[in-house]
């Protein structure tokens, strides 16, 4: 049942830019099961290693690994036009 709660977590963490910006100081597995414990889902480090075990056996793990990382830890907007960042083309400070 815990092991549910660490996938339900990471669900959550996926979509709470609150809970993303937390899990970025998260340095270990105990400070991941504190951080689920304070956002209402109860597991512990162990647990955390079941998971990632199972999840080692699916097809496509590292795969989706990599997808989640980088929805977790990617900037949720990219303000650069489409053709891409142009340099300065203003006028200088004539004051300076």
């Amino acid at each position: 049942m815990s092991k549910d709660k660490v996938v339900e977590f990471f669900n959550e963490a996926a979509k709470n830019e609150q809970i993303k910006e937390k899990l970025q100081t998260v340095s270990s597995k105990d400070e991941l099961a504190a951080l689920g414990k304070k956002e209402g889902f109860e597991f512990s480090s162990e647990h955390v290693d079941e998971v990632i075990s199972d999840l080692k056996e699916q097809p496509g793990f590292f795969g989706k690994v990599i997808e989640a990382f980088l929805e977790i830890f990617s900037p949720s907007h990219d303000d650069y036009p489409s053709v891409g960042v142009q340099p300065f083309t203003g006028d200088p400070n004539p004051n300076r």
